[in-house]
């Protein structure tokens, strides 16, 4: 893991684990917008011009031409969010590897953070009741945090602060 995935980690578990919520969001929205001109493109025809078809084919700018440059537009921009979908993936699963020991934890966490999967559901085919649970959750996301900063501690000889309070005296 690198130092910046480490100093994520530390900061806000959650918010490192929760980051492939939004591309899967943005690759939905995606989806339907090609769904819409798709749907725009089987609904128009092309027009002949009016002097004969001097232009290519025959057609004037055509709604369909332009239907279809916006799917591949589209098309392409869901091909690099899902790169960087599993991209995100791939960190989350790696960190919930290297920094989760107990099984449980680590079952809990990706089945929420990889799978994407409500805690309900994730309680649900674990066989836990929802409060124990959230309970496992929480302590894993502390669990995390504390090896994160164990590992920073250890790898760049406490280069980041541990706590933000002033120390005591």
């Amino acid at each position: 893991m690198t130092r910046e995935q480490l100093e994520a980690i530390a900061e806000d578990p959650k918010a490192f684990l929760r980051r492939g919520y939004k591309i899967t969001g943005r690759i939905s929205a995606k989806r339907e917008r090609i769904a819409f001109w798709r749907e725009q493109a089987e609904s128009i025809t092309g027009r002949l011009k009016q002097d004969g078809g001097a232009g290519v084919g025959g057609y004037v700018e055509s709604p369909v031409a332009n239907a279809v440059a916006e799917i591949i537009t589209l098309e392409e921009h869901i091909g690099l969010e899902i790169q960087r979908l599993v991209h995100v993936e791939r960190e989350v699963s790696e960190a919930i590897d290297a920094l989760l020991a107990d099984p449980r934890h680590v079952a809990l966490m990706e089945m929420r953070y990889v799978n994407q999967f409500r805690l309900e559901e994730v309680a649900v085919r674990l066989g836990y009741a929802f409060r124990w649970a959230q309970r496992l959750h929480g302590k894993a996301l502390q669990k995390m945090k504390e090896a994160a900063l164990s590992a920073l501690d250890s790898r760049y000889n406490g280069s980041i602060e541990k706590s933000k309070e002033p120390p005591e005296l």
